[in-house]
């Protein structure tokens, strides 16, 4: 039997050749037009539920090509060249938005857009304040004129000083394109430090370098779905025991990685410092030029603040600061069905399932 170059038989080469296409033209519009999402939390309760499969629009705010290539669903592959085309609309507050999580891209958060770049916010006793207006989350969340100033970065209420403090915040910028930090002014160094390396910078103190990746949240969501299957078939107490054991390991092994290498977390090894700042001032480093010798340093990218609608339930910026433009993937269109209204056939609710509910 004639085989071609790739030793397959010509009578299955057509069909390999059409497998092949498909996968690429799926691959592609997955990567760049509209994907499925799947929602393993409450965050976004009542608007997006647990278990809600979304049908989300990649391209609305400026279609993006992947910035990484391998096998779906793993973390085998590497980071590549991307682009991002014109966008048809720019994110408004209030947008529910599909964006990669800033500590681990891999994992895709949907949240409702509080602040975008340039807006004044801030929180008291769980009242959010945008601009000096307050904002209202829609009537289904669970918790029941935009200017600029002059371009300048104060030094504190930026970033750590968020601690997760779900109902009151002090009142901060969302940090935009062409706004100035000032070296000489910065008490926050937690903050600014942070905002640097997610502004694209090889960021230094001494011989320490600088990561916003966390190896918790990548501990925390290893093997997600290996233990939702194992679920089906063993005790939930034991998979749960058994996927913290492997959490815990995975995540002090990737921790001690990073450290044998000089890579830290800024909010970690910048909190052993703070007693000390004139040692953060005098050291730190910008893509090789000490901060103290630049005196300033011009932000490239505009951020993001997002908030749960779930807001008692919710892992939010409050906890990890704002997500840069180029994490930004696009808006839900639909809930479709709710796959967790599976788990118990005996009582499957049809219109429970099939929810068809535009997000807005």
């Amino acid at each position: 039997m004639k085989k071609n170059f790739l030793n397959i038989p010509y009578k299955y080469w057509y069909e390999f050749r059409v497998l092949i296409t498909l996968v690429i033209i799926a691959f592609t519009i997955k990567s760049t037009l509209i994907e499925i999402y799947i929602v393993p939390t409450g965050s976004m309760e009542n608007t997006i539920m647990t278990g809600d499969m979304l049908v989300g629009n990649k391209f609305v705010y400026g279609m993006k090509t992947p910035p990484w290539i391998g096998l779906p669903y793993t973390r085998i592959g590497f980071d590549i060249p991307w682009l991002r085309f014109p966008k048809y609309k720019t994110i408004e507050t209030g947008d529910v938005t599909i964006f990669e999580f800033p500590r681990d891209p891999f994992q895709k958060y949907v949240k409702r857009c509080i602040g975008t770049a340039g807006d004044l916010i801030w929180m008291e006793n769980g009242d959010i304040f945008v601009n000096q207006k307050p904002f209202l989350l829609p009537k289904k969340a669970k918790y029941i004129h935009k200017t600029r100033e002059k371009p300048g970065l104060r030094g504190a209420g930026i970033y750590s000083s968020f601690k997760g403090n779900k109902d009151n915040l002090n009142e901060f910028m969302v940090p935009y394109n062409g706004m100035e930090i000032n070296f000489n002014e910065i008490e926050d160094w937690n903050s600014i430090v942070t905002l640097l390396v997610q502004d694209g910078n090889d960021v230094q103190i001494s011989d320490k370098s600088f990561t916003v990746i966390d190896p918790q949240e990548i501990g925390r969501t290893k093997g997600f779905l290996k233990y939702m299957l194992m679920g089906l078939f063993m005790n939930k107490n034991k998979v749960r025991k058994i996927q913290n054991n492997d959490r815990i390991n995975f995540t002090k092994n990737l921790i001690n990685k990073n450290r044998e290498n000089g890579i830290h977390n800024p909010w970690e090894f910048l909190d052993i410092m703070k007693k000390h700042p004139e040692d953060i001032y005098n050291n730190l480093k910008i893509n090789g030029v000490f901060a103290k010798d630049m005196g300033f340093y011009t932000i490239k990218h505009d951020y993001y603040f997002f908030i749960g609608d779930n807001r008692d339930n919710s892992y939010d910026s409050r906890f990890w600061g704002f997500v840069p433009d180029y994490q930004v993937l696009g808006t839900p269109l639909v809930s479709i069905i709710n796959i967790f209204k599976l788990t118990d056939l005996l009582k499957f609710n049809f219109n429970q399932f099939f929810r068809f509910e535009y997000i807005k």
